[in-house]
C-alpha cells in the first residue's frame, strides 16, 4: 500500500502529519493542492467525492489515503496511524482553525484505549495545538488521564439531566460517579463550561415531552453539588433537531425562546452565571 497526503502550501496541520509520519519512519507521497499535485487532487476528489469532507470553506486539509480508507484532518490521520480505527468515538472531525482543534469526545471512545489517545494528542500539543475535549460525563477517568497529563486546554461538559434521568437522555448507562467526577474535573480545567440542552425525553413509548425547567434546576444542582459552586459557567442550549440522531424527535420543534427563560431561573438558583445560548 502506498500513503498518501493531499496538503496544501501553508498549512500548518499538514505540516504537522508529514512531521509525525517522518518522525515515525512512515513513507508517504505527498500531493501540494497549491502546486504541482492540484491535478493529482482533483482526480481524486471526483473519484472519492463522496468520501472527502467539505463546506462552505473548502475541502479540510491534510487529506490522507493508503489505497483502502481515507482519512482527513490532522487528528483524524493521526488517530489512523496510531491505532487504525480503535481511536473512532474519541476522535473526529475538528471544527475549530488556527491553533485551536476540537472533535476530541472524551465519553465516546473506548476507555482500554486511552494510551493510544493520549500519544495522539500529545504530539498535537507539543506541535502547539490547543485542545478542547467534549464530555457527557462517562469515561471519567479517561479525562482524568487526560487532565493529568497536560492535555486538555478548554473542557465543556454536556450535563444531561439530573442523575435519575441521565441513562435515559445519555442513552446508555453512566454512573452518578462517573458524572461526578466529570464535572469536578471539568472544573480543574481553567478554561470550561458546562452545557445542558432543553432536550425531548422519551419517558415511555408513548410519552415524549421536553425536559421540564425543575429538572434542569436539578441539574444545576446536581453541578453545585460537585462542583462546590454556584458560580460555574452555565449555558442552557436549544434543541435543535438536526442535530439530534433520535429519529424519534426529528420532527419536534424546539421551544419558543421565551420559554426558555423560567429554565435559566430555576438554573440560578444553583448556578447564578446560568445563560441562555444566543
Amino acid at each position: 500500500m502506498t500513503n498518501t497526503i493531499f496538503s496544501a502550501t501553508g498549512c500548518a496541520r499538514c505540516n504537522i502529519t508529514k512531521k509525525y509520519m517522518r518522525d515515525n519512519s512512515i513513507d508517504y507521497e505527498e500531493f501540494d493542492i497549491k502546486a504541482e499535485g492540484k491535478d493529482a487532487f482533483a482526480k481524486f476528489y471526483r473519484e472519492n467525492r463522496n468520501d472527502v469532507f467539505r463546506d462552505k470553506d473548502g475541502v479540510e486539509f491534510p487529506v490522507f489515503t493508503d489505497g483502502q480508507v481515507i482519512r482527513q484532518g490532522v487528528s483524524v490521520v493521526l488517530g489512523h496511524l496510531v491505532a487504525e480505527d480503535k481511536l473512532q468515538g474519541f476522535i473526529g472531525r475538528s471544527e475549530l482553525h488556527g491553533e485551536w482543534l476540537d472533535g476530541i469526545d472524551v465519553s465516546g471512545g473506548d476507555p482500554d484505549k486511552v494510551d493510544d489517545l493520549i500519544k495522539v494528542l500529545s504530539y498535537l500539543k507539543k506541535n502547539g495545538l490547543k485542545i478542547q475535549a467534549v464530555t457527557s460525563g462517562k469515561n471519567s477517568n479517561v479525562l482524568e488521564s487526560l487532565v493529568n497529563a497536560g492535555l486538555v486546554d478548554r473542557v465543556i461538559m454536556n450535563v444531561k439531566g439530573p442523575v435519575d434521568l441521565y441513562p435515559l437522555l445519555a442513552g446508555e448507562p453512566v454512573t452518578e460517579e462517573d458524572i461526578t467526577r466529570s464535572i469536578q474535573l471539568t472544573c480543574s480545567v481553567p478554561e470550561h463550561n458546562f452545557i445542558s440542552v432543553i432536550t425531548p425525553v422519551a419517558r415511555t413509548a408513548d410519552n415524549i415531552d421536553f425536559i421540564t425547567p425543575e429538572e434542569i434546576g436539578e441539574t444545576a444542582k446536581l453541578i453545585e453539588e460537585a462542583s462546590g459552586s454556584k458560580k460555574c459557567a452555565y449555558t442552557l442550549s436549544s434543541f435543535d433537531s438536526g442535530k439530534c440522531a433520535d429519529e424519534r424527535f426529528a420532527a419536534i420543534e424546539p421551544l419558543p425562546s421565551a420559554s426558555l427563560f423560567k429554565y435559566r431561573t430555576a438554573a440560578r438558583r444553583y448556578q447564578v452565571m446560568t445563560e441562555i445560548e444566543k
